[in-house]
């Protein structure tokens, strides 16, 4: 568990990036498997990506996936996906075959077990568990994280790799990743930007708990680094 603060969002997205490519020179033979989130952070994060690192980073060997999906059609702007393809993904004309997005426009339930399926049999799994190389996540004002609002922490502990999950805020429903895939990346990494969001962070650093899920994934996780500007 490392936390590192920086002046501005820009700046924690591009030591969190920096670190990531290092990473990736370090074993240059090696495929790598990267769940993406969505959210205002991660579309900073996209933004930076395509601006500062575009040239260094070693794109047909990385996988794409997504940690969660809102239940709309790739073409909504609520789509993580979408966000992601428009920022990022199609101006840098990344491989359609190294893209496996979440069908939001499909059935949520029959979803969530077709793609826990894709992603099982294409990413590294212990156990019957996925092994991403890295999970990118965000934290919500409430600590909710994947998905994972603090109503459902049940699904820090499901043997259901993706699960349908309902927004307690808004009644929306989504896709998520659940708790035993976050924790068992190899890397989980949190980028969490805004002074709005200083109470929470403290509250996940400092307390281990599932009431707040995002504590739960942050002191659980096989190696967890979280990125801020608060």
């Amino acid at each position: 568990m490392i936390w590192n603060n920086y002046q501005t969002g820009k700046d924690a997205a591009s030591a969190m990036l920096m670190q990531m490519i290092e990473e990736m020179d370090q074993n240059p033979l090696r495929i790598f498997h990267l769940a993406l989130s969505g959210g205002n952070t991660a579309k900073l994060l996209f933004e930076v990506w395509r601006q500062q690192f575009a040239g260094q980073t070693p794109w047909l060997r990385i996988h794409f996936y997504w940690v969660d999906e809102r239940c709309v059609s790739p073409d909504s702007l609520d789509s993580n996906y979408g966000e992601a393809d428009r920022i990022l993904l199609s101006p840098l004309s990344i491989p359609r075959t190294q893209i496996h997005r979440i069908m939001g426009e499909a059935v949520p339930k029959e979803e969530a077990v077709s793609y826990a399926a894709l992603v099982k049999a294409s990413v590294p799994t212990e156990r019957g568990i996925p092994v991403f190389d890295y999970v990118l996540l965000g934290i919500g004002e409430d600590g909710h994280t994947s998905s994972i609002f603090p109503d459902r922490s049940d699904l820090l502990d499901s043997p259901e790799v993706y699960a349908v999950v309902q927004n307690p805020y808004d009644g929306s429903f989504r896709i998520a990743l659940t708790g035993k895939s976050l924790i068992n990346a190899r890397r989980t990494y949190f980028l969490v930007v805004g002074k709005q969001k200083c109470s929470i962070i403290r509250k996940v650093v400092e307390e281990e708990t599932k009431e707040l899920p995002a504590s739960y994934i942050f002191h659980s996780a096989r190696f967890s680094e979280l990125f801020t500007a608060i």
